[in-house]
């Protein structure tokens, strides 16, 4: 998996706790080959987030969207995709707890300031 680019230190480990708490969640609950296909999906993800071009107005808050917005749609769809009756109760927790994580993600990074490190 790529290393997503931020805007100073702070937003670096931001983005590497989300990412990793959501893909090990992930890891939980599927078999290796669905998760190796999630996985290709978030390098996907950051992979666009870190080639984002800062050239437009309002690309800042575009650009400290794309991670959050994108990944919570690739999980939320992954856990569908994957749920069953032998698993639904624990998709539907890791589809709860994600949710909050992404909320708190969000808040966190509208307190970011513009600096670099």
């Amino acid at each position: 998996m790529r290393k997503p680019l931020g805007i100073n230190k702070e937003h670096e480990i931001i983005l590497d706790t989300y990412l990793l708490t959501v893909c090990e969640s992930m890891k939980e609950i599927a078999t290796e080959s669905r998760y190796n296909n999630f996985l290709d999906i978030i390098d996907i993800i950051i992979k666009y987030h870190n080639q984002y071009s800062a050239k437009s107005v309002g690309a800042y808050s575009d650009f400290m969207s794309i991670i959050p917005t994108n990944v919570t749609s690739c999980y939320s769809g992954f856990l569908a995709g994957v749920e069953n009756t032998k698993n639904r109760s624990l998709c539907r927790a890791y589809k709860t707890l994600l949710r909050e994580l992404s909320h708190s993600i969000v808040a966190d990074l509208e307190k970011l300031k513009i600096e670099e490190d």
